[in-house]
C-alpha cells in the first residue's frame, strides 16, 4: 500500500520542482545586441524596440559561425535551428 503512495509522491515532486528550460538572448545583428546589453545588462526580458532579438532555448543553439571582440568582451554568432545565425549575449 505504501509503495504506490511513495511512487506517486516521487513522480509529483520531480515534475513540480523541474527547472525551466534555460534560454539565451540572441539578436540578428551585433549592433542590436550591444544596444540591448547596454539598456538591459542582466535581464532576459526584451523590450519591444529590439524587434530583431528573441529568447531562444539553449538546446536549440548550435555551433559558432562568427566571432567578434569588442573591448575585452567576446561575442559569438551561433547557428540556431529556426534562424541562420544569432548573436548571443555573452
Amino acid at each position: 500500500m505504501r509503495l504506490p503512495l511513495i511512487a506517486c509522491l516521487v513522480l509529483t515532486s520531480t515534475t513540480a520542482f523541474a527547472e525551466p528550460a534555460a534560454t539565451v538572448v540572441g539578436c540578428d545583428n551585433l549592433v542590436t545586441l550591444r544596444r540591448l546589453t547596454v539598456q538591459n545588462p542582466e535581464g532576459s526580458d526584451i523590450p519591444p524596440e529590439f524587434s530583431g532579438c528573441r529568447a531562444v532555448p539553449a538546446d536549440r543553439v548550435g555551433e559558432v559561425e562568427k566571432r567578434s571582440m569588442i573591448g575585452d568582451v567576446p561575442y559569438e554568432c551561433r547557428s540556431v535551428k529556426e534562424a541562420s545565425c544569432l548573436w548571443i549575449r555573452p
